[in-house]
C-alpha cells in the first residue's frame, strides 16, 4: 500500500488502519508511508530507506518498528523519525 491514508480525514484513516491491522493477521502487508505516527500504529516491522549521497535509495534500518523508531542503530534514522531532517 502506497500512502493509503494520505488524503483522508482522521475518522477514515482510523477505519483504514483498523482494516490494515485485521488483514495483517492473515496476510503480509507492505505499507509505504512518510507518516511515522501511522507506521508505529499499524506495523510490527519497519524498514527505513533514505537517499544516499549518490541519490540512490539506501536501506539504513530494518527491524521491529519500536526498535527502529525508538532506538535506531543508524543516526540518520533517528534524524528522520524525529523530524530533524526530511
Amino acid at each position: 500500500m502506497d500512502e493509503p491514508c494520505s488524503a483522508l480525514d482522521p475518522v477514515a484513516t482510523a477505519k483504514i488502519e483498523d482494516l490494515i491491522t485485521r488483514l495483517a493477521r492473515d496476510v503480509t502487508i507492505v505499507l509505504v508511508t512518510h507518516n511515522m505516527f501511522q507506521a508505529t500504529r499499524v506495523s510490527d516491522q519497519a524498514a527505513v530507506f533514505l537517499l544516499g549521497e549518490d541519490r540512490v535509495g539506501e536501506l539504513v534500518e530494518i527491524g521491529p518498528t519500536a526498535t527502529a523508531f525508538d532506538s535506531p542503530v543508524d543516526s540518520r534514522t533517528k534524524e528522520c523519525v524525529t523530524g530533524h531532517v526530511g
